[in-house]
């Protein structure tokens, strides 16, 4: 029973680390960020957001600016120039947020495909052929294991299906990007929001490609003796895969609780002063 165990394990893990040396950059390749920006559709649509939102916007910078005007009138304290800083900022975003929805999808694909040329597990690319020393290490009761590895394929794909779902929200996220500028008459509101957001998705497939691969290496690495990476390597695997497609999720709750807004806001500011060249 034991050594019929491990023959399967031993065709379990042949067939999951033969091709691993190439495994990532093909995933890396795989779950890229697909620029759909260009398509008849996609322009139409970010064209028809451009045209709301610019009415809007002057709709809105009018109404504010009538009500300065008779602030100052009645002898009030008015400020025209920041109403002229937001709207230079919420004007500037309107017409090049699509665009920096784009920047951010190769930004992100290079930062991927970096991740996945790394090759941060040691040794991975030459893995020994015979992997029967490891699969008898597992005890005959163990068929737990291919059940685990099995679940560490699910999330492969699960993880895979992530990346297809980034690039529609992407593309949603250039669409929408003129609209949610105008959260910059503000002083940032959805305009934060969508910045936050189209960074956590081009920063999620790198993050994803890095986990993998560092479950990769407990599963298959060489370890010390005495390691618990040799023995829980499996439920190591798993536990990465499942960590890398729960990583978006991190990833937002991370650049919700920390400085991020706040980093943001002040770039946004430093932009808009060079822009209209007034006193700080």
């Amino acid at each position: 029973m034991a050594t019929a165990v491990a023959a399967v394990l031993s065709l379990l893990l042949h067939a999951l680390l033969r091709p691993l040396s190439g495994l990532l950059p093909v995933l890396a390749a795989a779950g890229a960020l697909r620029d759909l920006t260009g398509e008849p559709w996609a322009r139409n649509l970010i064209a028809g957001a451009q045209a709301l939102a610019g009415a809007v916007l002057a709709a809105r910078t009018a109404w504010e600016a009538l009500q300065l005007a008779t602030l100052r009138a009645e002898g009030a304290p008015a400020d025209p120039g920041a109403l002229l800083k937001r709207f230079v900022a919420a004007a500037a975003a309107i017409v090049a947020g699509p665009a920096l929805a784009v920047r951010a999808m190769d930004a992100g694909n290079l930062l991927s495909a970096a991740v996945a040329r790394a090759g941060f597990g040691a040794g991975l690319p030459g893995l020994p052929g015979d992997l029967g020393a490891l699969a008898a290490q597992v005890s005959a009761d163990a068929l737990w294991v291919p059940l685990l590895l099995l679940g560490g394929l699910v999330l492969l794909l699960l993880c895979f299906l992530q990346a297809m779902v980034r690039t529609v929200e992407m593309t949603l996220a250039a669409i929408l990007a003129p609209v949610m500028a105008l959260g910059f008459l503000s002083g940032g509101g959805t305009a934060d929001v969508w910045l936050r957001e189209v960074v956590v998705l081009s920063a999620a497939q790198a993050v994803q490609l890095l986990l993998l691969d560092l479950g990769a290496a407990l599963l298959a690495a060489p370890s010390l003796p005495g390691s618990p990476a040799g023995p829980l390597g499996p439920f190591l695997f798993v536990a990465c895969c499942w960590v890398a497609w729960r990583s978006p999720h991190l990833l937002r709750q991370f650049a919700y609780r920390s400085g991020a807004a706040s980093a943001a806001g002040g770039a946004a500011a430093v932009a808009v002063r060079v822009l209209t060249r007034l006193p700080l």
